[in-house]
């Protein structure tokens, strides 16, 4: 039953019905309201306006992967019902979150303006949080080194650590560029995994990590930039959930941010850059992106973050020079518009780069840049660590996995594999394996070498 037949039909039934509004505490709220029979009666973004009969029903809210819902009953007056926002776990400690901790509040505060290594305004800064007491906590769990893998925070002296109020900061001055967060040691997987971070001229790059009952969760991590020196600025919490609600959206791929709350997001290039990329990057889940309005926006924060990779991802699908990108970008989106841009025009992840190991050994692990530090991982097996299975996703090359995947398409079509090669582009070969253009080369000539042996 449509919307426009439910009055009628109620009305018929002797039900008239009443104006019924629904006002979550934040814009970005997705709202579900199911009648008694659980069937849908409205569903948005933000408030909810429309008319039921009396009855009991329930609202459901839906906010950076919370979910929350309650039971009303309306009877035969207007009803209104306003929202307190879900118990959000946050890893920033943000007011009216369920992990906001004062002391990680205050030590955020300090460690944003001040060094814990060496001297100077710090241009990165990583906090990690326990964010509920009892877990197990290292504050010499995480490792920042730079774009060749070389750690530079110092060794776990660099850090500093309040195991009692459950956090350990990390903070310095690094040259502008990029750089990697990873585990001091591997995962209990023992795969060597290792996030990508940037740290641009004239700001302060703010990385927030929870600590889960297992350790770190740098996969689950917010991050955002403050102008150099100034620190961290908790005090727009509008932007912050506006933060929260698009990178849940991004991890999730579906669209979790309302017009009200992406506007700001995506002017806020004096504030925080990396808040109008990440904002760009939840406007690109819409059906129809405008992409006028993301050519303003990448327009506007150039000349903030001058060589951003995760900028220079978003200019990909607009009209001028393609970028040369030789970091990894943070953000996995980002890395997924370079691969496909390097796809259809070779050169745009720059070859033997950093990026380019990168996106050959990307790991789909949140909305974070995360990828197999291969020569890591041969290390850790030489010491006795655990390997991935033989012959499993991780442990073949990238152009073993093309070569295979061709080869998968020849015994399902009942094809050489010459004709294969023939029928599918190059480009068309990138697209479908995720992978950039290198690889795919090489693949493709082994092949073509193996068919004339």
């Amino acid at each position: 039953m449509s919307s426009s037949d439910k009055p009628r039909a109620a009305e018929a039934l002797g039900r008239p019905e009443v104006p019924f509004v629904v006002i979550p505490d934040t814009p970005s709220v997705l709202v579900t309201v199911t009648d008694e029979a659980m069937r849908e009666v409205a569903h948005g973004m933000g408030t909810i306006e429309t008319t039921v009969a009396p009855g009991i029903y329930r609202i459901e809210q839906r906010f950076a992967g919370t979910v929350a819902g309650q039971f009303v009953e309306v009877g035969t007056t207007a009803f209104t019902a306003r929202l307190p926002l879900p118990r959000v776990p946050a890893p920033a400690p943000l007011e009216r979150t369920v992990t906001t901790q004062a002391a990680h509040r205050e030590a955020t505060l300090r460690w944003s303006t001040e060094s814990t290594h060496r001297r100077g305004r710090p241009s990165l800064m990583v906090l990690l949080r326990n964010l509920r007491r009892g877990w197990r906590f290292d504050p010499s769990a995480l490792e920042i080194t730079d774009g060749s893998g070389a750690a530079v925070d110092g060794g776990a002296t660099g850090w500093r650590a309040d195991p009692q109020q459950g956090w350990a900061a990390w903070s310095g001055r690094l040259a502008p560029g990029g750089y990697r967060l990873r585990l001091r040691e591997p995962s209990g997987e023992g795969l060597p995994l290792a996030q990508a971070l940037w740290v641009s001229e004239g700001w302060t790059t703010l990385v927030f990590v929870g600590n889960g009952p297992h350790g770190p969760r740098p996969q689950h991590a917010t991050v955002e930039m403050a102008p150099l020196g100034t620190g961290w600025r908790p005090a727009d919490e509008a932007l912050n959930l506006a933060r929260e609600a698009a990178l849940s959206g991004l991890r999730q791929g579906i669209d979790l941010t309302s017009d009200r709350q992406l506007f700001p997001m995506l002017d806020s290039g004096r504030l925080d850059p990396f808040l109008g990329i990440v904002g760009a990057h939840a406007m690109l889940l819409d059906r129809a992106p405008d992409l006028r309005r993301l050519d303003e926006v990448v327009q506007r924060l150039a000349p903030h973050v001058p060589g951003h990779p995760d900028l220079a991802a978003l200019g990909t699908l607009l009209d001028g020079a393609p970028p040369q990108v030789s970091s990894p970008p943070m953000l996995a989106a980002s890395c997924q518009l370079l691969i496909r841009a390097d796809g259809a025009d070779p050169g745009v992840i720059k070859d033997g780069s950093v990026a380019e190991s990168a996106a050959e050994h990307l790991v789909g692990r949140g909305v974070w840049t995360t990828w197999l530090e291969e020569d890591r991982r041969s290390a850790t097996g030489a010491r006795g660590g655990l390997t991935a299975p033989a012959g499993g996703p991780l442990a073949d090359d990238p152009v073993s996995r093309v070569e295979a995947y061709v080869r998968e398409i020849a015994t399902l079509a009942d094809k050489p594999v010459e004709e294969i090669l023939r029928d599918v582009p190059q480009d068309e070969l990138c697209r479908r394996t995720g992978l950039p253009h290198r690889p795919v080369e090489r693949a493709i000539e082994r092949l073509r070498k193996a068919g004339e042996g």
